[in-house]
């Protein structure tokens, strides 16, 4: 099996899963207790938002660990009245600006309307936008979008949940910013846990209230266990960011072999700067749904649709603000390797892939249509 669809989660690095072997049974002590095994746990704790830190060039007291990016990013977000956002971000932003907020549009690359976003910053107090597209892998320019907003009188939030690890983020050195949202499971660490940077000067309402863990800013007893592998996966992606940064040499192949091999294929989102392991593609004539499901049954597994919801039948939302006609968006696949893809894998997947499409075109006619995918509601 060829596992291509890491957006929508990795798999748990081998050091990442022996950093939290211990905090399953023999350490498994409540780090908010007084005792001394429970000490040990809080130290583990605190060396792992370090370690989390490091990542984003942020103090560790700026840190708050959450049950993953979607608490992360809904907790921000109700820090802010009123939020201006942006029409291709992830559902967990857009459902928390229905009803209090505007989509600002983005061009037919992804990239954010920056005179749109200019005239809409004025009318609200907080701003948000995800740093590297979901579906897309389009990056959003970080540093401008900050700054128009400190201009504007707002105050941002990023979710970097996509982003991080994989491009450079120092939150110091932005303008306005202050809170961004982490999912461990993202960068090879464990599912459950993400975090919340906190700008020390931002201040936060709690979400979520109880015992008043993380200095009041997040009550639950704390996934020991979760927190711990984030830290190591947040450490490994650190030292690999560079290795991650180089993966775009596997698009570029990829893309290559299936030109070579006479397949037609268009990418969404390449005039703007994108993930270097993300590939949104289309292919005239095929359907994702039908493409994606013929790919699995010879060993190549991806995403048709959006990254959390690719066995909805719904079209990205994404692609659509994009402007492409509602067939381009039904055709759209997104693949997403990670640090462990190899030269040979990539081959191995073009492989499947012509091999794919091909019989996919074999079996349409234009009296038969394109062979699409059944769904109850279709």
């Amino acid at each position: 099996m060829i596992y291509w669809d890491n957006n929508a989660t990795t798999s748990v690095a081998p050091e990442v899963l022996q950093a939290m072997q211990p905090f399953w049974a023999d350490a498994f002590y409540n780090p908010s207790a007084a005792y001394g095994q429970a000490r040990e746990v809080r130290r583990a704790v605190e060396k792992a938002r370090e370690q989390v830190a490091a990542l984003l060039g942020a103090d560790p007291a700026e840190i708050v660990f959450t049950s993953g990016g979607t608490e992360s990013i809904n907790t921000a977000l109700s820090q802010f009245s009123e939020v201006l956002a942006v029409s291709t971000d992830h559902p967990a932003t857009l459902r928390c600006v229905e009803g209090r907020g505007q989509l600002c549009p983005v061009l037919p690359s992804g990239v954010v309307d920056r005179e749109a976003w200019r005239e809409l910053l004025p009318r609200y107090g907080g701003a948000s936008f995800s740093l590297a597209n979901h579906e897309t892998g389009v990056i959003q320019p970080m540093t401008e979008l900050c700054e128009t907003a400190e201009r504007k009188g707002a105050r941002v939030h990023i979710d970097a949940v996509q982003a991080a690890g994989k491009v450079r983020v120092q939150v110091h050195e932005v303008p306005a910013l202050d809170y961004v949202s982490l999912s461990a499971h993202k960068l090879h660490g464990p599912k459950g846990v993400g975090a919340l940077y906190v700008h020390s000067g931002a201040g936060l309402h709690a979400l979520l209230h109880g015992g008043g863990q993380e200095d009041a800013r997040r009550s639950g007893t704390l996934n020991v266990p979760g927190i711990v592998g984030f830290g190591a996966a947040a450490e490994l992606a650190l030292q690999q960011m560079e290795q991650t940064t180089n993966s775009s040499r596997h698009r570029e192949n990829f893309l290559n072999m299936l030109r070579d091999a006479g397949i037609e294929v268009h990418e969404n989102g390449a005039e703007a700067e994108r993930l270097p392991h993300v590939l949104n593609l289309r292919v005239p004539g095929c359907t994702a749904e039908a493409l994606s499901l013929l790919l699995e049954s010879f060993g190549l597994i991806c995403a048709a649709g959006s990254a959390c919801t690719s066995a909805s039948a719904d079209p990205s939302h994404v692609l659509l603000a994009m402007g492409l006609p509602a067939e381009q968006v039904r055709e759209s696949l997104r693949l997403s390797w990670n640090r462990f893809t190899t030269d040979e894998e990539c081959a191995a997947a073009a492989d499947i892939f012509v091999s794919c499409v091909r019989k996919l075109q074999a079996v349409q006619s234009p009296h038969t249509g394109k062979v699409t995918v059944y769904t109850p509601d279709s």
